[in-house]
């Protein structure tokens, strides 16, 4: 039996947590989060206070019904935001306040149904309006009553279809290419990549360098082909679902481990194989002669395969 074969029955056998929800306070029943408080339903959300029903969402306050949203306070319905105040049912809003139902906005306050507007304030459907005309057309609609949204989302949309897009939305970012690169250096192929530098073929991850081959990474470096992964991870590869953790290889729901190879499911742990202790010496050792093997054989550098049948994943979606 070869070293992933091992692996892979250690996988089977090895009890699983049933979510990773990491250093959260009265926020049990948000999944794949670290260091959240008085949150409910969140998914991928970290450094998050008083928000709920959200995906991706990081350092937020009192937020709701929110999609790729960061650095955000008190705002409602929205998708893709950062640093915004007090906005709802908006759409790709960069340090915008009060605004409704606007796409593409950047640096705008009190905007009403606004498509691709740069640092206005007082627009109603890209209209400029004095304070006291805004206020009495804002007032005029009654938000509660779904009539009133019905009324709201045809003019919303045609404007949207009349207004030029931008080809890629690289925000305060140089020398990069892919799409919602935010605040980032020297990255190629990135998806929604925020404050990154230096990496290449990542995609939804935050606080990362000189990494490659990376999906939902959060204060990582020097990392290659991992899934889920933040809080610190230094020079880890092949890895799932790990958090704290450094120079670890192939391993699996590993936090605040080092130098382990092939382990699942430790805590705390350094200088383990396959969940087993070995010596610093022997460590070292033993993991040289594993990678010869997994190299002559052609193995060593692949993503972790999955335990799980393909019919039971969400792969089944993509098709």
């Amino acid at each position: 039996m070869n070293f992933l074969e091992e692996l892979e029955q250690l996988r089977l056998k090895t009890p699983r947590i049933h979510n990773i929800n990491i250093g959260s306070e009265n926020s049990d029943y948000c999944t794949h989060s670290d260091k959240n408080k008085n949150c409910y339903l969140l998914f991928a959300a970290n450094f998050n206070e008083d928000c709920l029903y959200g995906g991706i969402v990081l350092n937020s306050r009192d937020c709701m019904d929110i999609n790729y949203c960061e650095y955000s306070e008190l705002c409602y319905d929205c998708l893709d935001i950062d640093h915004c105040y007090n906005c709802m049912t908006s759409q790709d809003l960069k340090n915008c306040s009060d605004c409704k139902f606007c796409y593409d906005c950047v640096g705008c306050q009190n905007c009403f149904g606004c498509v691709g507007l740069r640092q206005k304030q007082y627009h109603f459907f890209n209209e400029p309006l004095s304070k006291e005309e805004y206020e009495k057309r804002i007032a005029a609609y009654d938000f509660k009553n779904r009539e009133t949204w019905k009324q709201i989302f045809p003019p919303f949309i045609d404007l949207m279809k009349k207004i030029p897009r931008r080809a890629a939305h690289l925000t305060q970012s140089e020398n990069c290419t892919g799409e919602f690169v935010i605040r980032s250096k020297n990255c190629f192929a990135c998806f929604d990549a925020h404050e990154s530098q230096d990496c290449f073929y990542l995609q939804d991850v935050w606080r990362t360098k000189d990494s490659a081959d990376l999906t939902f990474s959060d204060g990582t470096e020097l990392c290659y082909e991992c899934f889920s992964l933040g809080l610190g991870c230094y020079n880890c590869n092949f890895c799932n679902f790990i958090r704290g953790c450094s120079d670890c290889e192939y391993c699996e729901l590993c936090f605040n481990c080092k130098h382990c190879f092939g382990c699942v499911g430790l805590q705390s742990k350094e200088f383990y194989i396959l969940n087993q202790p070995y010596s610093r010496e022997d460590y070292f050792k033993k993991v040289a002669e594993i990678k010869a093997q997994m190299r002559a054989e052609g193995a060593y550098g692949k993503h972790l395969p999955t335990t799980y049948k393909y019919e039971d994943t969400a792969a089944v979606y993509w098709k």
